[in-house]
């Protein structure tokens, strides 16, 4: 994973363990703000290329930050993308980025909830 050393990227790697066991998920991603992908998983019945998965939240994050600039408001923290059968949420997590797609809608509020509090969690080791 980068330039982590192997205990960062075992942490890191414990945080996504958490998330999933968390949520319902389908995908999951760690990005960097180029949409790099470090790290990705998901369910065998989800058929999505993870480099396209990870590289798409680039465009995303960049205009999501343009957006927040042009109103004034400072540090982008987190887009919530929903369509009428299913959702992707990145959010901000110090260097990197978390991505996770569902087609579950009832579990949106639940898994924005994990997110802020993993992303949270990530941002203070890795800011």
């Amino acid at each position: 994973m980068s330039d982590l050393t192997a205990e960062e990227a075992q942490s890191l790697s414990n945080f996504l363990g958490n998330i999933t066991e968390h949520t319902e998920l389908e995908a999951l991603a760690l990005i960097t703000r180029e949409g790099l992908k470090l790290a990705f998983s998901s369910i065998p019945t989800y058929d999505v290329n993870a480099d396209l998965f990870s590289s798409m939240s680039a465009v995303v994050l960049q205009s999501a930050s343009e957006a927040i600039a042009s109103l004034g408001y400072h540090q982008m923290l987190e887009v919530v993308l929903r369509g009428s059968d299913a959702f992707i949420i990145l959010s901000a997590a110090g260097r990197f980025f978390l991505m996770g797609a569902c087609r579950k809608l009832e579990d949106l509020g639940k898994v924005v909830t994990v997110f802020r509090y993993y992303a949270g969690e990530i941002a203070k080791r890795y800011p």
